[in-house]
């Protein structure tokens, strides 16, 4: 036992500096508070038509943390799609895309980018119109009215695309 401590000190002081910060950094996002509600938005991009086609559509969902202390995107849930009353409609992904995770400043933003087909061009095929998209968090979620059409080959739910989160604006 009397050389156990000194060899877990001599263990820590020959790890690499960065291993040294990133414990620093595990340890430090354990303390930094949920993203919730409360303190957090979701808008709506469409990126000025950047995803519009003849049958197609998207957009960029945005995540941005209003309050005045960094938050934790742990907890987020997927994306969903709910009708008026909050009660959800079902879609297909074709990929699904990780929680954004990590720690989001106070004033930063994260998105995601959303893509779908947007016309009926089935057939026999149908559209539906879900009134909000949804995303929860922890304590909550948020809501945004969405109005726009997904649209399927009949017997089938609307499927979407969704990219992999990522800080925005994006820094190049």
């Amino acid at each position: 036992m009397r050389w156990l401590i000194p060899s877990v000190a001599l263990g820590l002081s020959i790890l690499p500096a960065d291993a040294h910060a990133h414990a620093h950094a595990h340890a430090h996002a354990h303390a930094v508070r949920a993203c919730t509600p409360r303190h957090t938005v979701m808008v709506l991009d469409d990126g000025q038509g950047e995803f519009d086609g003849m049958m197609h559509s998207g957009l960029w969902l945005v995540v941005r943390n209003a309050g005045t202390q960094a938050c934790s995107l742990a907890s987020v849930g997927p994306v969903a799609f709910e009708d008026g009353g909050h009660h959800p409609i079902p879609v297909g992904w074709r990929q699904t895309v990780a929680a954004p995770g990590g720690i989001l400043d106070a004033g930063g933003q994260v998105a995601t980018a959303l893509r779908w087909v947007s016309g009926n061009a089935f057939d026999p095929g149908y559209c539906i119109t879900p009134a909000q998209l949804a995303l929860s968090l922890h304590g909550g979620t948020l809501r945004h009215p969405f109005g726009r059409s997904l649209c399927a080959p009949s017997g089938t739910p609307p499927q979407l695309e969704q990219q992999p989160w990522r800080p925005w604006p994006e820094r190049r």
